[in-house]
């Protein structure tokens, strides 16, 4: 996908997610997007609504995002360890970050964004990694 098109499809799926997360932002360069209290299953974690970001490649939607990062701080509340996680400095926004190892396998994305492979849905999902808990 070109780079004109790649934009053309990123400006779709930003408004796709602001339907759901209205504040979303987006950075072009590295094609970066930052959901601002991104609303987490508060029993598990001490940051009921995180900041959370994640990246797309330019080889977008070929190829399938992976991972996401978090805004510190963000611990469980039973104070365990949280697995599948490094620190990281690579998200372009202030503050320390941690990034979760997460992947849809069967990510299948297709120019028709109601389907399901698209970033919302991709960020929806990140629910379901954040009730696992540690």
């Amino acid at each position: 996908m070109g780079a004109g098109l790649l934009e053309e499809r990123l400006a779709k799926e930003l408004a796709l997610l602001r339907s759901r997360f209205p504040d979303t932002g987006y950075r072009e360069d590295g094609h970066w997007f930052l959901l601002a209290k991104y609303p987490g299953p508060p029993a598990v974690w001490t940051n009921p609504a995180p900041d959370i970001c994640f990246q797309v490649s330019t080889g977008y939607p070929g190829q399938k995002p992976y991972a996401f990062y978090i805004r510190q701080p963000f611990e469980l509340m039973t104070g365990g360890e949280v697995r599948n996680t490094t620190p990281s400095a690579e998200p372009p926004y202030e503050g320390v970050w941690v990034k979760f190892s997460w992947d849809i396998p069967d990510w299948r994305a297709t120019d028709d964004l109601t389907g399901a492979c698209n970033l919302l849905n991709w960020a929806l999902s990140f629910r379901a990694r954040l009730e696992e808990g540690g």
